[in-house]
């Protein structure tokens, strides 16, 4: 009864007595308390117990199906991700954005972030594990539709061949009139943060101000060569 119902799926089949107690126990939230109370009750009929030990037939079967995984978050620095896993696991994308920036800062060196941003030169260095990490994190809880991975797939598709203008039209980034869209302190913030409404691979964002090596640095990554993030 220490299963956790949320993250597991049982079928059971067993005698009536215990599948009273069972599922007095699988209804309840995940509480050991509460769980522990249920078997509490099985405890004061040891009829029932000796019976179903003594008997050569099983009592219980149960199928037990793992709930979707968690994805794998490892790094090559001690690099701390829980900021993330949380913006994102809540579907805070405006929050998770600006965390995988700051995180691409910390992970490019002290000059970096001294000056507050990463110069394209440093991605190549930018540890492989890590940025797997924060891709995989992107698509697990995105549900696939955003990602460095998801952009390079356009970037790399026939239909845009590398056209930055043409990727930049595809994921959303640039408005009717041809303009980029605009993050700005005093302009306010004009790129789309829900899940539903946004375009496949408009996050995370990646600023163009100094130029497009930067974000083609990240495309470029040899972490999203990995054949995980392979379509």
């Amino acid at each position: 009864c220490l299963v956790d119902p949320s993250a597991l799926m049982v079928r059971a089949v067993f005698q009536p007595q215990a599948a009273a107690i069972f599922a007095a126990c699988a209804a309840a939230p995940p509480s050991i308390g509460r769980c522990g109370t249920a078997w509490s009750a099985a405890v004061s009929q040891p009829a029932v117990w000796r019976s179903a030990l003594r008997s050569s037939t099983p009592v219980l079967s149960v199928d037990v199906e793992a709930a979707e995984a968690e994805p794998a978050v490892s790094s090559s620095c001690n690099f701390d991700f829980v900021p993330l896993i949380t913006a994102l696991k809540v579907g805070d994308f405006l929050l998770a954005d600006q965390v995988t920036r700051d995180a691409l800062i910390k992970l490019a060196g002290e000059a970096a972030v001294k000056r507050g941003y990463v110069y394209f030169a440093e991605v190549p260095r930018l540890p492989e594990e890590d940025i797997a990490t924060i891709e995989r994190l992107w698509l697990t809880y995105s549900k696939g539709k955003f990602g460095y991975s998801v952009q390079r797939e356009f970037f790399r598709s026939k239909k845009i061949n590398s056209n930055f203008d043409k990727l930049f039209d595809r994921i959303g980034w640039r408005n009717k009139d041809g303009t980029l869209l605009r993050w700005l302190p005093d302009k306010g913030n004009e790129f789309i943060y829900d899940l539903e409404k946004a375009p496949a691979g408009h996050l995370p964002l990646t600023s163009t101000l100094r130029g497009q090596q930067l974000l083609l640095g990240l495309l470029n990554h040899p972490a999203l060569d990995r054949d995980e993030f392979k379509k």
